[in-house]
């Protein structure tokens, strides 16, 4: 009888510890980003918010672009905050992932910048400009010159999918150069004008004010936060969008500087 109690009691001391340490795997949150704003503003404005609950929080920030979600497909992470609504649907069909939208956050938009002119007006004929050699933000970047009446596109081209052939028209005769879009920025000294996502503009020194144009991203290119569908409903989950939605992250947006022409969410107007 002594034997088969102590093994009782082993039995329950085992299974008290893995229900603690399960406990413990409930409060913790591995999150990933790209280096920038988005990982900035998480650790200074969401990771309080979150820690005061006893949550431990791991942010990894990440250089390659497929990493951050391949990361949340394996369970190497819960969550990350890089990338918008395109973006993640490309990667889902490509991938067959399982990835989804959680929430919006406030998202520095696309803007034209350069060192060369100060007004829209100054852009010449046959100004060299670079833009994003990534397809999704290629096509963003085409319908935002679109905007700006500098180019028209091929009004049959599907949604998001625009490419350089799609441009039908080019009264300026614009020299469009792909690159990299963390090279953007730095593009700004070889070429006349850049078309930069507002990521890679803070991460380069610049502010989104220092824009010729700054866009208003679509839903679609808004960044988001992104988790597994196995995670809808979770507790830690809610309380991360809890935390996002906080008065006391919004209130360390609103008063930074560097995300001033950052585009609000909706719950926020």
């Amino acid at each position: 009888m002594k034997g088969i109690s102590t093994i009782i009691a082993a039995v329950f001391a085992a299974v008290a510890l893995n229900t603690s340490a399960s406990a413990q795997d409930d409060k913790r949150i591995r999150i990933g980003f790209f280096p920038g704003p988005y990982a900035d503003q998480f650790k200074r404005g969401v990771q309080p918010v979150l820690e005061k609950q006893g949550y431990k929080i791991q942010a990894t920030e990440f250089s390659n672009i497929m990493q951050p979600n391949t990361a949340v497909m394996d369970g190497s992470l819960e969550a990350n905050v890089f990338q918008n609504r395109a973006f993640l649907e490309s990667f889902n069909q490509q991938t067959k992932g399982d990835l989804f939208e959680v929430l919006q956050i406030p998202s520095a938009p696309l803007g034209l910048y350069s060192k060369k002119f100060k007004t829209l007006a100054e852009i010449k004929d046959g100004s060299s400009i670079s833009l994003s050699n990534e397809p999704t933000s290629l096509a963003r970047s085409l319908v935002f010159l679109q905007s700006l009446n500098l180019i028209k596109l091929d009004p049959n081209t599907p949604a998001g999918k625009a490419t350089e052939k799609s441009v039908v028209q080019n009264p300026k005769k614009l020299k469009l150069t792909p690159l990299d879009a963390p090279q953007i920025p730095r593009s700004l000294a070889d070429v006349d004008a850049g078309l930069a996502l507002g990521n890679h503009v803070l991460a380069a020194g610049m502010l989104l004010t220092d824009a010729l144009a700054l866009e208003d991203p679509a839903p679609q290119f808004r960044i988001i936060v992104v988790a597994k569908k196995t995670s809808d409903g979770k507790a830690w989950l809610n309380d991360l969008v809890a935390a996002y939605k906080s008065a006391e992250y919004r209130k360390f947006v609103e008063t930074d500087a560097k995300a001033k022409g950052f585009s609000k969410p909706e719950y926020w107007k």
